[in-house]
């Protein structure tokens, strides 16, 4: 185009050719009529000058060429090697672009037409109009959006066909000098994108919000190739996922985060049939499905979820994520080399989300992980400042953090990176038993691995660094979420070392020492959620309902047996009302309160839940996920019968907030808090078949909901 431009500028037309300018000096001379005299006869044999094509550094520099062979005179004045480029580019659009438009505005017509027949309208054509009264909807400010041309408007929907909020879904009217057609064409959509103030205002959120416990997007990298030609923008699912995401804990744009996840899943699966698949060999399809898979957990889809997790699991994988650091192998590299540092941590953040959500909902059900860690190379994500700057900075392999070298580069999001490595470590030392294992000798192999592992959560506990700890970071999502999942998998590992104890006639010691520190943790994990009260809890980790709802239920079999402890009871009461406030923003929190109603129906812990806070029974329940909390060694609580702890089992005893402001964040408790120091339960009637199911396998809940739409036919 821009030769195009160039070539009219310095050649006149064929309507002008005709009548030659003269020029300045030419109109002045006394000869100037003689020569205009002339002019007719001249016209007839004027030749047109051939057109002068800009050399290929004038052209990319967008320089004016006087087109002199070898050398302009641009690139002999600065010494640059002159060439020419024979061969022009034809520009427009692709071969077939255009029949493929008009095949689509012929279906709209006809779409429009079916509908319009039983109304006996007029016919309206394939015309937007410019503006509709947004009458039939009370929400204002929304975006302009398409509603997909396989939706058409229902004959019943409202006046001359329109759906509730028409408005909403009419395409943009292209009067601003935008190439919105084009773009339209060029990404292969089927509706308008949203306008471009929403879009900032998605894009806003998400960082603001979703970003913080999710950090796999460079923001302003993203930003940026947001505003490059279409076929350099990041993918359109990678897009739609970002703001459905964003809409899903915006007040404003609440009611479109459904149709968002629709159309990111379907131009998602959209990339993966296009020719042979190469298309979705990238960074940005991996980034799609881990959003679109946490999205799935929060939701509940926990079918989709799980197939989710394992398409970003094995993107991951075939990019060769998990050997970013280390030594060069035979392996198929499907990914070039990465530009800078920030893009290899980009690649490095992408590959631990991954291992995460893996981690996380093999916990949350049971079923068997899929990364190995013996297959993983890449080091630790380096700290959010960094990766913003491109400042690189030195991080080292999780195993070296396991046993305690190089804590001080371990960034928050590490962290949780490394509560779920413990949790998968705890995952195989329930699930996958040795051979010939002995569960009644306390030196055979199970006993030994839950002292090793009971020890390196100690060891990961006292030994973190101080700006992973609370309350210095509280204002990080990351650090409040790795402080919670120690306390989680703390009482994870010990309810199984009770079932397992009971279950063998083992020594009372074994149990009480267990149950001890169960309700120490869980305790702890209801202190950081009144720490954490005031904050906006929308940029929390979605899997920090597991954490909270572990705790509760360690509260209610604590009090099936002490139903007289008020400092108990007002914790399990906190921890109810910090479940409620979570589900607002994130529904997988309604499954675990299920769950909760279930264990207190027909006890005297029913009062301590409203019965109008309860819920449905008809809602649908689907097994939760899991992520990671943090201990610390300050106040020593003191037992019923007068011991202390030991001095490696000392926690946190963060402060306790009477007065916290709610803000649509978290209710105080109803009652002031007392030092947990009766919190050594003896061992519940009920324990040796309630135990069980708080173990992390989960699966009680997803066969509960099974089990209430289908009657099981088989035992499982």
């Amino acid at each position: 185009m821009a030769d195009f431009l160039n070539d009219q500028l310095h050649h006149p037309s064929s309507q002008d050719s005709s009548h030659p300018r003269h020029s300045p000096t030419d109109a002045n001379c006394p000869t100037a009529s003689t020569s205009a005299g002339h002019a007719d006869a001249d016209s007839s044999t004027y030749v047109p000058r051939m057109k002068r094509i800009a050399c290929v550094v004038c052209r990319r520099r967008k320089l004016r060429c006087d087109g002199k062979r070898p050398s302009c005179g641009t690139c002999s004045r600065l010494g640059h090697e002159c060439a020419y480029d024979e061969v022009r580019k034809k520009s427009g659009p692709k071969r077939g672009y255009v029949k493929q438009l008009e095949a689509r505005l012929a279906q709209v017509e006809t779409l429009l037409k079916t509908q319009e027949q039983p109304q006996s309208q007029p016919p309206q054509g394939n015309n937007f109009p410019v503006a509709i009264p947004n009458d039939s909807t009370n929400i204002p400010d929304l975006p302009s959006l398409s509603n997909g041309i396989d939706e058409p408007p229902s004959p019943s929907a409202g006046p001359a066909g329109q759906v509730p909020g028409a408005s909403i879904f009419l395409p943009p009217v292209v009067d601003h000098g935008e190439t919105f057609g084009w773009d339209m064409i060029s990404l292969g959509l089927e509706e308008p994108l949203p306008t471009r103030e929403v879009i900032d205002e998605l894009n806003q959120i998400y960082f603001e919000k979703i970003h913080p416990s999710q950090p796999i997007l460079h923001r302003p990298r993203h930003m940026a190739s947001m505003n490059l030609a279409p076929n350099v923008r990041p993918p359109v699912c990678l897009q739609y996922m970002t703001w459905c995401h964003a809409a899903s804990v915006s007040e404003k744009y609440s009611n479109l985060h459904g149709l968002f996840y629709q159309r990111a899943r379907k131009y998602a699966e959209l990339d993966e049939t296009k020719g042979l698949g190469e298309g979705i060999v990238s960074l940005a399809h991996c980034q799609t499905w881990l959003l679109i898979s946490s999205y799935e957990f929060r939701m509940m889809f926990f079918p989709r979820a799980w197939l989710s997790c394992g398409k970003a699991s094995r993107f991951a994988l075939m990019l060769g994520l998990n050997r970013i650091d280390g030594a060069v192998t035979e392996v198929k590299q499907s990914l070039p080399p990465p530009r800078d540092w920030t893009e290899k941590e980009e690649r490095r953040r992408v590959f631990w989300m991954a291992f995460c959500v893996d981690r996380y909902a093999s916990v949350g059900t049971g079923w068997p992980v899929l990364f190995d860690e013996r297959d993983i190379t890449t080091n630790l994500p380096a700290s959010e400042e960094a990766f913003l700057q491109n400042q690189p900075q030195r991080t080292v392999r999780f195993e070296d953090i396991i046993v305690g070298d190089g804590l001080s580069t371990l960034s928050s999001f590490g962290g949780v990176v490394i509560m779920g490595v413990l949790f998968g470590r705890n995952l195989s030392h329930l699930h996958r038993p040795e051979p010939h294992e002995n569960d009644s000798d306390l030196n055979g192999g199970y006993w030994q691995r839950h002292r090793s592992y009971d020890n390196t959560l100690l060891h990961f506990a006292l030994a973190m660094p101080s700006h992973l700890r609370l309350p210095a970071g509280i204002l990080d999502p990351n650090v409040v979420f790795c402080n919670m999942a120690i306390h989680t998998s703390t009482i994870c590992l010990h309810q199984t070392a009770i079932f397992k104890a009971e279950k063998n006639q083992m020594p009372a010691q074994i149990i009480t020492e267990s149950k001890r520190r169960c309700i120490v943790a869980a305790d702890q994990i209801s202190n950081i959620m009144k720490m954490i009260s005031h904050q906006d809890l929308t940029t929390m980790n979605p899997f920090m309902s597991f954490c909270v709802y572990i705790a509760a239920r360690v509260f209610v079999q604590y009090l099936k047996s002490r139903p007289e402890d008020t400092a108990a009871r007002s914790s399990l009461q906190f921890v109810f009302s910090a479940l409620e406030a979570l589900k607002h923003k994130n529904p997988l929190t309604e499954s675990f309160l299920v769950q909760l109603d279930v264990d207190i129906e027909g006890t005297p812990l029913r009062d301590l839940r409203p019965r109008s806070a309860t819920v449905s029974t008809a809602t649908p329940l689907t097994p939760p996920l899991t992520h990671t909390p943090n201990l610390d060694n300050k106040s020593i609580r003191q037992l019923p019968n007068g011991t202390r702890l030991h001095q490696s089992h000392r926690q946190l005893q963060t402060p306790r907030h009477h007065h916290l402001k709610s803000n649509r964040r978290l209710p105080a408790a109803s009652t002031t808090p007392q030092p947990h120091t009766t919190l050594v339960p003896p061992q519940p009637p009920e324990a040796k078949t309630a135990l069980p199911s708080l173990l992390p396998h989960g699966l009680d809940l997803l066969l509960h909901n099974i089990q209430r739409l289908h009657p099981p036919t088989v035992a499982i």
